[in-house]
């Protein structure tokens, strides 16, 4: 952990004693330091604790602030696989020890979870320093945390969503839906690709209340066959997708260019194969997902 440098002046890490996070993935706490949430799932929200202890009135001399100004504390999540930024409600900075909390949706996140914990100015009152902060919202103190969250578990990405509220007809009886936000191969696969699960069906928000049930288990299996046959869909209808060209890991392209090499060396072979049988290609995927 450390402290940043903006132009005014910060606080260094010892100024803020006693920093300790708390991190829970559903009910699973993460010991002090670790980085993996190896069985977390999209089911599991994220619970973040963090508890910091200063002296205000030497906290506020050092910036060269008066005794009058205030700062703030606030934890911001941002997860790697979705554009989202969620932040915690902001908390006046006082003397002694203070806790600030956060929970972050587990159906809304993917990939990596970046945790910060900030204190910013909420009010500079008046000081005469050409090195104090000044505007609101200008940060004095930065410490950052990372926390993995694609661990062993076999996880897909997705999102429960009521298929009524986007004008789908008798909505009750559609199960999911492959969504691509983009279709730019070098766009992060995590990002790009989201399984919405139709929450109006009685038999998915039975899953989503109980993944461990047998009928869930059931259910999820043929969700990740489905989602692999839709991938491959996917695939064979991108015209600027090659085999020929080394796409970064974790991008569309890789993701997209795996699906093919499944079924064979070549895109036109695939292609091929496809047109003239679909149907059969198809149970070739079925028994190589099936067989993981």
């Amino acid at each position: 952990m450390q402290a940043i440098s903006l132009g005014h002046l910060t606080l260094p890490v010892d100024d803020v004693s006693t920093l300790a996070w708390e991190v829970s993935a559903g009910d699973t706490p993460l010991a002090d330091g670790e980085s993996s949430a190896e069985d977390w799932t999209y089911y599991d929200d994220i619970y973040v604790k963090c508890s910091f202890e200063l002296d205000l009135e030497t906290t506020l001399k050092r910036l060269r602030l008066s005794a009058n100004a205030r700062l703030g504390a606030v934890i911001i999540a941002r997860p790697t696989g979705t554009p989202l930024i969620i932040t915690s409600d902001v908390r006046d900075v006082r003397s002694g020890r203070q806790q600030i909390y956060l929970t972050v949706p587990g159906s809304q996140i993917s990939g990596a979870l970046w945790l910060e914990f900030q204190i910013s100015l909420l009010d500079a009152d008046h000081s005469d320093s050409p090195f104090a902060p000044k505007r609101l919202g200008n940060t004095v103190f930065r410490v950052e945390r990372k926390i993995t969250l694609e661990g062993v578990a076999p996880r897909l990405p997705m999102l429960p969503v009521s298929f009524a509220d986007h004008g789908i007809v008798s909505s009750d009886s559609s199960l999911w839906w492959l969504r691509l936000t983009t279709r730019d191969l070098a766009a992060s696969a995590s990002a790009a690709i989201w399984l919405w699960l139709n929450v109006d069906n009685s038999s998915i928000s039975r899953m989503l209340e109980d993944a461990d049930s047998t009928e869930s288990e059931i259910w999820l299996r043929f969700l990740e066959i489905d989602f692999m046959r839709q991938l491959l869909r996917e695939a064979l209808s991108n015209d600027e997708l090659s085999l020929q060209i080394a796409y970064p890991e974790e991008s569309l392209g890789h993701v997209l260019s795996s699906v093919i090499r499944l079924l064979g060396d070549s895109l036109d072979q695939v292609q091929q194969r496809y047109q003239e049988d679909p149907g059969r290609l198809e149970a070739e995927l079925q028994a190589k997902v099936g067989g993981k």
